[in-house]
């Protein structure tokens, strides 16, 4: 009988009866919150626990201002138009993540600029954005992917030479610090997303973070129909050029908000998360302690700079050189087996993306020939993305991170089983 579990064998990990920590968590507080929403009649914006909320997370980001959102894909574009980017502008973004990064970066009828990414992190490579920059450049988008964090000082300085906004993709990245600085707070902007497999949920929803008033006040404008936004808040700052449209007091927008219901779910999700993170960030660094002594396994770098660490996935590079030749795809789907949790590759690069494909609708993006040709993203040469997605990258869900140390050594154990086994994997 095969000693690995994808050929019958028993696995390392019984998780009928012994389950991997249950996501997302939620208790008695969720319900009571729900029901005082459901209750109130107060369901939609710009209610009580929505103020509670953007309260509680500028406090926790270390920012003056936070907007909620529909999600954290349209965040993304508001903040964008909020800085006043649109047609033929370009913006630079990791040509490893999320498709909505681009995605939003089209809709606004800019440019998305992909460059290649650090194969240590598998963050954007700031010597590939200081090569990328043209007279069009507005914007870098600098995205904090599953546990890792951009180089922001590399970032803030190329963007400081060349007068660009940087908007943080914080998706990935609630409450994780670089040099004592929350993500979503180093930026002109931060945008964050609380969709079901992110570590702070409301199964939907998104929010905005900034420093910077006349840009809170032009996002809450924008995420509400163009309405000015309500209360004091913004009553004394100097609005100046562009605070509202030059013919009055409204932008011309959508409705992009967050309901009651959703707000209630993070206020109590957020009262969690920093306790969850420092559970994540121990095991994290215990299970990496752990995986550097295997044979094949590579964990992603953690820069000195990163003071607090926060995982969307907890992620690492893997070599089949050092384990006797197996592919990465067989691996996956071999320790998938040992430790009944799903085991992913990294996203698809964007230039290759199945979900990224803007030529399906000329409806909408061919605004002209000379746009229709920018962007393709089939014209971008993203080596170092492609190798990791196809080479290299194992991605299991951050819920792993929630458990215990023992859950940590039974990882390594089944990483250990199929390396002394690879040779009954065909």
């Amino acid at each position: 009988m095969s000693a690995l579990a994808i050929n019958g064998g028993n696995p390392v990990r019984d998780t009928k009866k012994n389950p991997w920590p249950a996501w997302p968590v939620w208790g008695k507080e969720e319900e009571t919150s729900l029901l005082e929403v459901l209750n109130s009649g107060v369901w939609s914006y710009n209610g009580p626990k929505e103020k509670e909320f953007n309260k509680m997370f500028a406090e926790f980001t270390g920012v003056q201002h936070v907007v909620s959102a529909a999600n954290g894909t349209v965040t993304l574009q508001l903040a964008l138009e909020a800085l006043n980017i649109g047609y033929g502008d370009e913006v630079i973004i990791p040509g490893l993540t999320w498709q909505a990064t681009a995605a939003s970066v089209i809709d606004i009828n800019a440019i998305p600029v992909l460059v290649d990414v650090c194969e240590d992190t598998w963050c954007i490579d700031p010597s590939e954005v200081e090569k990328a920059i043209t007279p069009r450049t507005k914007a870098i988008i600098p995205v904090h992917l599953y546990g890792s964090f951009a180089d922001m000082d590399a970032i803030l300085e190329i963007a400081k030479k060349h007068n660009l906004f940087i908007l943080e993709d914080c998706a990935h990245k609630h409450g994780g610090e670089w040099n004592g600085k929350k993500a979503g707070s180093i930026g002109d902007i931060g945008s964050f997303s609380f969709q079901l497999s992110k570590h702070l949920t409301a199964g939907e929803g998104g929010a905005l973070t900034t420093n910077d008033p006349v840009l809170a006040e032009k996002l809450d404008a924008l995420r509400n129909c163009g309405r000015r936004p309500e209360g004091d808040e913004y009553a004394n700052i100097d609005k100046g050029a562009g605070s509202y449209s030059d013919e009055g007091n409204f932008f011309q927008s959508g409705n992009y908000r967050i309901t009651e219901f959703q707000a209630a779910i993070l206020v109590e999700g957020l009262k969690r998360l920093p306790q969850q993170n420092q559970i994540r960030d121990e095991n994290g660094i215990y299970l990496n302690s752990l995986l550097s002594e295997l044979p094949g396994v590579y964990p992603m770098r953690r820069d000195a700079r990163e003071t607090k660490e926060a995982y969307f996935n907890f992620s690492f590079r893997y070599k089949k050189d050092g384990f006797k030749g197996l592919t990465v795809d067989k691996f996956r789907k071999a320790l998938e087996s040992e430790i009944g949790i799903t085991v992913d590759s990294s996203y698809e690069p964007l230039n290759h993306c199945s979900l990224y494909v803007p030529y399906t609708k000329p409806s909408r993006y061919k605004l002209n020939d000379r746009y229709w040709k920018a962007i393709n993203p089939a014209r971008f040469k993203l080596p170092v993305c492609e190798k990791i997605h196809k080479e290299e990258s194992v991605c299991i869900h951050q819920k792993i991170l929630l458990g215990n140390k023992a859950d940590m050594d039974m990882l390594a154990e089944a990483i250990s089983k199929i390396y002394l086994h690879a040779n009954e994997i065909q």
